[in-house]
């Protein structure tokens, strides 16, 4: 029970390590989003300014490209990462969920063995009690079945 009890643990811990790594992937995701806004204001400034010269183009056309690669990357993260973590998690309470049935199932187990226990030790006494008291009971016969014998041969 206690190796049970223990996986339990283990269990809960790698439940909430993957909540954490969840936790982490959307904020890496959050953070993905975050620098295409960024990226795209500056584009936004750079276009405002009014410079119409090849390396403001260039450099608009750069960072527009940067932010569409970092949202492409978020929406990845966003839809197989997430959805794995997430299965990850299901899998892991729900194998937490089956050893916390098969404890509770193995604590009664061992409270209705240890009652029998109790019952069967308190049988085997009473046993041993009337076997002794059989014993003494055929000793005495014995004695007065030799004492009247030695009275007839004697």
């Amino acid at each position: 029970m206690a190796k049970e009890v223990q996986a339990i643990v283990e269990e809960t811990g790698l439940i909430a390590q993957a909540q954490a790594e969840y936790e982490a992937i959307r904020t890496q995701i959050a953070g993905h989003y975050q620098q295409a806004r960024e990226l795209r204001n500056q584009a936004d400034k750079l276009k405002q300014s009014g410079r119409t010269d090849v390396q403001v183009m260039t450099k608009v056309h750069q960072l527009l490209d940067q932010a569409e690669r970092l949202t492409s990357l978020a929406d990845q993260l966003y839809g197989h990462a997430r959805l794995e973590a997430i299965r990850q998690m299901n899998d892991l309470e729900i194998e937490a969920s089956v050893l916390k049935e098969k404890i509770a199932y193995n604590e009664n187990m061992l409270a209705r063995q240890q009652t029998e226990l109790e019952k069967v030790k308190e049988e085997a006494v009473a046993m041993i009690r009337r076997a002794e008291e059989e014993m003494k009971e055929t000793a005495r016969c014995l004695a007065v079945q030799s004492e009247r014998l030695s009275e007839l041969e004697g």
